[in-house]
């Protein structure tokens, strides 16, 4: 998908120490006669590892960036005791569309680039389990 963020984002990390990103995209549908409003979608995303340090250094509100990955659904509990549920996209690839003041060549990151410095790839296959996730999510 292809969209601008609504709002800088938000970096973490677990209890593990893995890093984890989080920003919403808006995302336009195209559909005619109706108030630019109505057809846009507010997407949220979560980056990994080393996909999530990227994500947390160069993006910015209103940047438009091109996200590639899978719809996740998960629930978890608040701090009231209500039983929640987040429809997100994991992201596994992420493209700048545009240039920033102080990046220069935009670069397409995906989360199989290596995450360490001993060249170690970082696969969609190595993130955790989705139930495990859950309680380690720090949002």
């Amino acid at each position: 998908m292809i969209g601008r963020l609504t709002a800088d984002p938000e970096s973490r990390a677990t209890a593990d120490g893995m890093a984890v990103t989080k920003f919403r995209l808006a995302v336009d549908r195209p559909l005619s006669g109706v108030k630019r409003e109505d057809n846009t979608d507010l997407i949220d995303i979560v980056a990994w590892q080393r996909l999530a340090e990227v994500c947390a250094q160069y993006l910015k509100k209103g940047r438009l960036v091109l996200v590639e990955g899978r719809i996740q659904n998960r629930s978890f509990e608040d701090q009231a005791g209500q039983r929640r549920w987040v429809t997100e996209v994991v992201a596994r690839n992420m493209t700048m569309l545009e240039k920033g003041p102080a990046t220069g060549n935009q670069p397409t990151v995906t989360s199989e680039q290596p995450a360490t410095a001993g060249n170690q790839p970082v696969t969609d296959e190595e993130f955790v389990d989705d139930a495990e996730l859950e309680s380690d999510l720090p949002f």
